[in-house]
């Protein structure tokens, strides 16, 4: 399987198709297996590059804790390893929070920008709903399976679970394949609470679109109206009826938006 040597640290990767190169970055706990809504349709238009962050399913743990900035880091370095230049940057969640600091701290790396239900940090995030804090921070505390399954209840809309149950079957089938142990798990959780972009968005240089789920109880809509509003001639676009996977709940308007925007259809 491929594998990019990183100093002490190796990342399982994929490019698939062809095209301008997208590097797909993902969130808390997930892994490239988790794309499988997006690669059939990306992969006709661009050549994708995806990933496990270091620690998750077949990347390797270098052990200690890490920031988002390092995850970040290990991006640049994956992008030099396999000879991309410079690509368009799909962050989903944490992913998202990666994608900021490689465009603030290498925008000669970033061309497009796509930032998909996350937030800048500590200084003007809007905290989840009570309920979905607490289910995820079981999740993120206890890092067992009953406790993911459980998490998912803040993870997608409540009109998936009432008429999509299959959405939220195959989501848990292929996050059991390689599940991401608690330490892990509290590792990624503790870059995340400790990340903060905010003060420095008006930095950010590449064309940028912000999506998000208009249900998203984790990561609430109002954070995407905060990066559109900092990061100059930010675009926003919410996904109706979609909950925080609404990559995998929408995935049709999702992948539209994508190809729209990195096509230029709108700026």
């Amino acid at each position: 399987m491929p594998i990019a040597k990183i100093g002490d640290l190796s990342l399982y990767y994929e490019i698939i198709g062809q095209g301008q190169p997208l590097v797909m970055i993902r969130g808390v706990g997930s892994n490239v297996d988790h794309w499988y809504d997006q690669v059939p349709a990306l992969s006709e238009k661009f050549q994708l590059l995806v990933f496990d962050n270091r620690g998750i399913a077949r990347s390797s743990d270098p052990g200690g804790p890490f920031s988002i900035r390092d995850m970040a880091a290990d991006t640049i370095a994956l992008m030099e390893v396999v000879g991309i230049k410079n690509a368009h940057i799909l962050g989903y969640s944490m992913g998202g929070m990666i994608a900021q600091e490689m465009a603030l701290n290498h925008p000669q790396k970033v061309k497009r920008l796509i930032l998909v239900a996350t937030d800048c940090g500590i200084s003007l995030r809007i905290k989840a709903r009570p309920e979905a804090t607490k289910l995820f921070s079981e999740m993120i505390r206890l890092g067992t399976n009953k406790a993911k399954l459980a998490a998912a209840r803040c993870l997608f809309a409540k009109q998936t679970f009432e008429n999509n149950p299959e959405v939220i079957r195959r989501y848990a089938e292929v996050s059991l394949q390689f599940a991401a142990s608690q330490k892990m798990l509290a590792k990624q959780w503790a870059a995340v609470t400790q990340h903060d972009a905010c003060d420095r968005l008006q930095r950010i240089s590449s064309p940028t679109l912000a999506i998000t789920g208009s249900e998203d109880v984790l990561i609430p809509p109002q954070n995407a109206t905060v990066l559109a509003e900092q990061i100059p001639a930010a675009q926003m676009i919410t996904i109706d009826g979609g909950g925080h996977l609404f990559l995998i709940e929408k995935p049709r308007q999702f992948n539209a938006a994508v190809i729209g925007f990195l096509n230029g259809l709108f700026t």
